[in-house]
This record gives C-alpha cells, structure tokens and sequence, in this order.
C-alpha cells in the first residue's frame, strides 16, 4: 500500500510539474489558445493579471516613476498631448481602463508605456516632431502595446514561475497582485525600459497607423514619425525610443505596407 501511495503521489507531482511546464509554454509562445480573444491581435490569449491588478501595478509604477522623473509643467504640450490621446483612445481596441497621458520634462527622445493604460512621452520628442500627426503616431504606437497587451505581458513573463505555480496550487485570487507587489523597484523600471520583441513592435506599429486612420489623422504620419527619428539617428543622436526598438528600416518598410494597404481599403 506504501508503494501504491507512493506511485499516486509521484503521478500527482508528475502531474503538477507537466501543467507548470505546459502554462509556462504558453506565457513565453504567446498563442495560447485557451485564453480571451483580443481584437487587437486577433488572438486568443491567456493572460494571467486582471484588469483591476494591471491598474493598480500601472498606479504603484508611477509613484516610482515620478519620484525619478519631473513631469512637465508645460500647459501647451500637456494640453496637447491629452487632447491628441483622448482622440486617439475612443479607437483603441481595448477599452477596459482610462488610458492616462503624461509629458516628461527630459532632454532624450523617448515615450513608453506601463501597465494600466498610462502613457509618457518626453518633452524632446514633442517639440522634435513636426507636426501634430506624427506625435500622433507615437501615442497611437503606445496605445497599441496597451491594446495588444505586449506591456502586461512583459510583466507576466518576468513573474514567471511564481505566478504559474500559483496557478497549479489553486492560490489564485489576490496572489498575482502579491506577486506584482513582491518585485523589487529596480526590477519593475528594468521591466518597464525593457525592449519589445520584432514581432511586437510591428504589431504596435500596425495599430497605431490602424488608430491613425480611425481618430481621423493621415496615416502617412506614422511613417513620417519613424522616419523623423531615423534622421535623428543618423545624425548621431541615436533617440532612446529607437534603441531599445530593433530593425527600424524594417519598421518604416512595413509601416508604408500598411498605410498603402489602408489607402486600398
């Protein structure tokens, strides 16, 4: 009987270790098959934060950042930049949070995104841009890694093993928003500055031109807007936004695919 209790509890492990395995599969592949269909992709996906978690991650995040970064002051760009992503947001394929819009008062080209809808561009970029279309494209590029959950899933990556075995062991709940709140500070920014996949970045890419054209704005600016910045690092000043972002040749090239398959449409 003790070697028949012994067989059960080594299938039940086995049993345990496959799940694991299999879930981890599916966080780091991205095509789970078993999650919630996201518009934006077009996929189904199985993501593992709530929406509320997201938020409140999205709003710890934030407090950090503004203690290491100045948010601008700057009526006319924070005026400009809300009234732009307020326009730009009413087209985003996701629509189950307020999407939040922050200038950065620093002298590098840049805009990222956290968790939880809120979005920062960098004073620098603004005033490099030329026109209203092309700062346009920016927020409309972030609000497709939101749309498309590429942010959240950076961090459900980086949570990783403890997030999954939370799952095997039924301790769901409040746990992923425990697990959230376990990463070290220097670890949530690392995660935040971290680089998006090739595969994200044209998906991103793709939706912003795609919200370009919904909010009303010339989806030319969106190939205006990576070929702006590609100037910028030719001279040398290489921006911040683009380092952190591969194959930006291939960018622009995919860009001009998508915004002459749109004028076909």
């Amino acid at each position: 009987m003790a070697e028949d209790r012994y067989r059960r509890t080594n299938r039940h492990s086995a049993f345990g270790l496959s799940l694991l395995i299999f879930i981890s599969l599916l966080l780091i592949t991205g095509c789970a098959s078993l999650g919630e269909y996201n518009p934006a992709t077009g996929r189904s996906e199985l993501i593992l934060i709530s929406t509320p978690e997201e938020v409140a991650l999205g709003n710890d995040i934030h407090r950090q950042l503004d203690q290491q970064y100045k948010t601008s002051t700057n009526t006319k760009q924070i005026e400009l930049i809300n009234r732009i992503g307020r326009r730009l947001a009413q087209v985003s394929d996701r629509q189950d949070y307020t999407y939040q819009f922050f200038v950065v008062e620093e002298d590098e080209l840049n805009a990222f995104t956290v968790p939880g809808g809120r979005i920062y561009i960098f004073s620098k970029l603004i005033d490099k841009l030329e026109t209203e279309g092309q700062i346009a494209f920016v927020l409309a590029h972030e609000i497709g890694h939101c749309a498309a959950r590429h942010t959240i899933k950076k961090f459900q990556a980086a949570m990783g093993y403890n997030l999954i075995s939370s799952i095997v062991l039924g301790q769901l709940g409040g746990q992923q928003a425990q697990e959230v709140a376990s990463l070290s500070s220097n670890m949530v920014m690392n995660i935040v500055f971290s680089a998006y996949g090739r595969k994200d970045e044209y998906e991103a890419d793709r939706l912003g031109i795609k919200y370009l054209r919904l909010a009303g704005y010339d989806p030319h600016a969106g190939v205006e807007s990576l070929e702006e910045l590609a100037r910028e690092s030719q001279e040398g000043g290489a921006p911040l936004m683009l380092r952190s972002h591969p194959y930006l040749t291939d960018r622009i090239k995919e860009a001009k695919k998508e915004t002459e398959s749109l004028s076909k449409r």
